[in-house]
């Protein structure tokens, strides 16, 4: 076999190349080489490709259903917030009905925990839900606007705040059965123990009348173990009593308004640590005092997750007679 190199000007030479046998089998065996390569690239270049692009879709589809995931997941979350905001509002609402003296037939029913319409978290479940929470949030906020439009000194009179100026509040004891820590037998404890610094400023939770200062005369009352006590009347929506104070700021026959100095607290009495005693007694209506959770009328602070449904807490009171306030009503 023979190649001929043919120069571009006709003044030169043509170049000749012969091959053997051996050269003309290389040359065969080449040319075989070159004839598969491009078979093979023929049939694979195809197949990467397609392989290539369904990589990337899938890469892709994995993408969008990651995207819709975290979407589909933040708006679970804000669903939960939004209902976490109503739930809180209608805890609210529900206890200052239940200060305001509201009926629980006048109530809507949709505001009690116990209907768990808000109790899912699945976001198509909790909009429809929201839906019909919102509508009984604002029925409830049209009675309380009446009972205040009723009787115009009523929000400031009723206890609503925590009765402590110190962001260092810790309830110790809490309203209900419990072994007493100084006899080991069983009591009822009508009010709460706030554990907070020495000193801290104790003040009058609602505008009223101071009805008493100092200690309880007799030993074998249960409000000596309280030590100096401040007790004030909020007419109409009952009295509040604070002891363990270290000091009284304040004198029988005194007028206060909400956020008024009444003492510091203390460890006087049976106290092991500086704390205030809090009870509220609400009027149970004929003039008659009953002891009830203070934390119902603490708004400004959640001092624990306890919400409660109306009933509940117009239920919520001691099983049988316990000494009052001085001086007894």
């Amino acid at each position: 076999m023979e190649f001929q190199l043919h120069p571009s000007s006709p003044r030169g030479a043509v170049r000749r190349v012969s091959l053997g046998p051996r050269g003309e089998a290389l040359a065969a065996a080449g040319a075989g080489v070159a004839a598969f390569l491009a078979l093979s690239l023929w049939i694979t270049v195809p197949v990467t490709v397609r392989r290539v692009l369904r990589d990337r879709e899938e890469a892709s589809a994995r993408d969008r259903e990651l995207d819709a995931r975290r979407e589909r997941e933040g708006l679970a979350m804000r669903a939960i917030g939004v209902r976490d905001r109503a739930l809180d509002a209608g805890d609210r609402l529900s206890r200052i009905a239940f200060l305001y003296g509201v009926a629980p037939q006048r109530w809507p029913r949709a505001l009690n925990p116990e209907t768990g319409l808000l109790s899912g978290r699945d976001p198509a479940s909790l909009t429809q839900g929201c839906g019909r929470y919102l509508v009984a949030l604002e029925r409830g906020r049209v009675l309380l606007e009446a009972a205040e439009s009723d009787d115009a000194d009523l929000a400031a009179r009723t206890p609503s705040r925590l009765p402590l100026r110190s962001e260092l509040v810790e309830p110790s004891a809490l309203f209900g059965p419990r072994v007493s820590p100084w006899t080991g037998g069983e009591e009822f404890f009508p009010g709460v123990d706030l554990a907070a610094p020495l000193g801290s400023p104790v003040i009058a939770p609602a505008a009223g009348t101071v009805l008493f200062t100092g200690r309880a005369d007799a030993a074998a009352s249960r409000l000596a173990r309280f030590g100096n006590l401040v007790v004030v009347s909020h007419g109409s929506a009952g009295v509040t009593l604070y002891g363990h104070l270290s000091r009284v700021d304040v004198r029988r026959g005194d007028r206060v308004a909400r956020g008024r100095l009444l003492g510091s607290v203390g460890a006087t009495g049976r106290a092991a640590s500086p704390g205030l005693h809090y009870e509220y007694w609400r009027n149970s209506g004929g003039g008659r005092l009953e002891p009830t959770d203070p934390l119902f009328a603490i708004l400004d602070r959640r001092l624990t997750r306890s919400d409660a449904s109306l009933e509940r807490m117009r239920a919520t009171s001691a099983p049988g007679p316990i000494e009052p306030p001085p001086p007894s009503p």
